[in-house]
């Protein structure tokens, strides 16, 4: 089976810009029961950050856990308690997705992931190459993201130094994951660098699974 513990929670620190300014929060959860997942992320701002401009954004993402890994079957984002419009229904036997308010309906492509589920797909591969090529429904369209091994680094987290493996797809926007070699190749930290060059770090600070298992070689 694949080697997602059963249910944990990871808090990441976010931080934007190069000086490391503190703006935020987001919390991991997840549960599996019976090979299904649930999945959601809440980020919201915290201190000078929440005084000036108080957000809350959640994604959730339903589905199965199989033998490949994560089948998502329903993902949605809410700012504020309320849908953004990103939304994504994976319909599986029929080979579509329908995504955003509309339903617009596209091709599926096999082992597509949602916005949150692709961090936790890693770790379910049957093995981590110099290259890992992931589909994402962001909620408003499918992206392909090629996904290059930058190298094993040492992050020194709150809760200890933590080895990983430093995985990056660039584009328009980069998207960076550090997945932990002992703690079930879970995030344990993310950096999105938008079409500005604006950077965007989550950090963890603290990490709790049910029945985690080492990372493959």
């Amino acid at each position: 089976m694949p080697a997602l513990p059963p249910r944990g929670r990871i808090r990441f620190a976010v931080f934007k810009g190069d000086q490391n300014f503190e703006v935020g929060q987001s919390i991991h959860e997840w549960q599996v029961v019976d090979g299904a997942y649930q999945l959601t992320g809440v980020t919201e701002t915290t201190g000078l950050a929440a005084l000036f401009k108080p957000v809350r954004v959640s994604y959730e993402s339903r589905g199965q856990l199989l033998a490949a890994g994560l089948v998502p079957e329903h993902f949605v984002s809410r700012k504020n308690g309320n849908e953004t419009g990103d939304r994504a229904e994976f319909d599986w036997p029929g080979g579509s997705i329908a995504l955003g308010k509309e339903g617009r309906r596209q091709n599926l492509p096999a082992g597509a992931q949602d916005f949150i589920s692709f961090y936790y797909q890693f770790g379910l591969l049957p093995a981590l190459g110099n290259s890992v090529e992931l589909t994402v429904a962001t909620g408003r369209k499918l992206e392909t993201l090629r996904f290059m091994r930058v190298g094993e680094e040492n992050l020194a987290l709150a809760f200890g130094t933590v080895p990983t493996l430093h995985y990056r797809a660039a584009g328009e926007s980069t998207t960076e994951v550090w997945l932990a070699t002992e703690r079930s190749l879970l995030p344990v930290k993310i950096r999105h660098i938008d079409k500005k060059g604006e950077v965007f770090d989550q950090v963890a600070t603290e990490l709790r699974a049910d029945g985690e298992v080492p990372a493959r070689e």
